[in-house]
């Protein structure tokens, strides 16, 4: 798995998915005026929100839900995790952690909130929980993946070829 998330051509890939899905997130939210729930945990506070929206907005940000937000972070955790691992060697595995992490957060998170859009409301207490951990490790694995790419980048501009464990 490793070799295969390292590899030049996957990370392209999913630099590209993740550029494209952030995109099509703005693009939503402008459209339909969404104040999107994905950074809110309070649950009062993700309640108050859902029951502002239109239903032409709650059925917006339900779509926008399914369709781009549920590969984001497999798209993101993939290309930041690969980042770490290609970039910093044998302190790759440690510094994938976060994203790691803030997949199965992410994917929790975005569940519950199809189901908060879809009227269960109730269960809003759960992004109290999972959301923090999402946020903490996306922010940290974001991190990780500029100092990665700055380092690609200062290695290219260098002349140092930096080794690909994904080629043979």
């Amino acid at each position: 798995m490793v070799s295969w998330i390292t590899n030049a051509r996957t990370l392209w890939l999913l630099g590209f998915a993740y550029l494209f899905l952030t995109i099509g997130f703005g693009i939503v939210i402008l459209i339909f005026d969404l104040h999107i729930i994905d950074e809110v945990s309070n649950p009062d506070r993700v309640r108050a929100i859902v029951a502002s929206f239109s239903p032409n907005q709650r059925r917006a940000h339900f779509w926008m839900t399914l369709i781009l937000d549920m590969p984001y972070p497999l798209v993101y955790g993939g290309f930041y995790a690969g980042l770490a691992h290609r970039v910093f060697g044998k302190w790759g595995p440690l510094l994938a952690i976060p994203a790691l992490v803030t997949i199965p957060a992410d994917l929790i998170e975005n569940t519950t909130q199809l189901f908060i859009l879809a009227g269960h409301e109730h269960l809003a207490w759960i992004k109290q929980y999972v959301t923090p951990v999402k946020l903490a490790g996306f922010i940290s694995a974001s991190v990780i993946a500029l100092i990665a790419l700055a380092l690609l980048i200062r290695r290219r501009v260098a002349g140092r070829k930096i080794s690909d464990p994904g080629r043979t």
